[in-house]
């Protein structure tokens, strides 16, 4: 079953989400940006690019759909 570009596009905004909130948590418990939490951004920073590659691949399926019409 395929998903839809849309659901893709929530489901890595929501973990890029939660890496970024777990990078903010590790740089808090230690003395400032150490090599683990450069790595949990670069993942965030990863699944944040996704995400919006998939919004726009769900925006242009909708506008060809309305043109269609």
């Amino acid at each position: 079953m395929m998903r839809s570009p849309r659901f893709n596009g929530y489901l890595f905004f929501f973990v890029g989400t939660l890496f970024l909130m777990m990078a903010i948590q590790t740089a808090g418990q230690t003395s400032g940006w150490d090599i683990l939490t450069i790595v949990l951004i670069a993942f965030a920073a990863f699944d944040y690019m996704l995400a919006f590659k998939f919004f726009g691949i769900a925006g242009r399926q909708a506008n060809s759909n309305n043109k269609g019409k």
